[in-house]
């Protein structure tokens, strides 16, 4: 695999990673203002399940981020 397809294949996966990252930064912030009482109980089981792997997902998109924004430095100083 050449530099070129390295760049071609890091660089969406490092926008996936910022954008899980920000969401969940979001997601993570909004929790702690929600008022639970208008959340409709048909929402409730997602709400719960992104509650409780919020942080691992977050934890996924700081890695994926980091790993592909590590690749596309190391591309850059092997194109040079």
């Amino acid at each position: 695999m050449d530099v070129t397809e390295l760049r071609a294949i890091a660089g969406p996966l490092a926008m996936a990673g910022l954008l899980g990252t920000v969401a969940m930064l979001l997601y993570k912030a909004a929790l702690r203002r929600v008022d639970w009482s208008l959340i409709p109980t048909s929402a409730m089981p997602r709400v719960r399940w992104w509650s409780t792997h919020a942080s691992c997902v977050l934890r996924l998109s700081l890695t994926l981020a980091a790993v592909a924004l590590a690749v596309l430095g190391l591309t850059e100083l092997a194109a040079t």
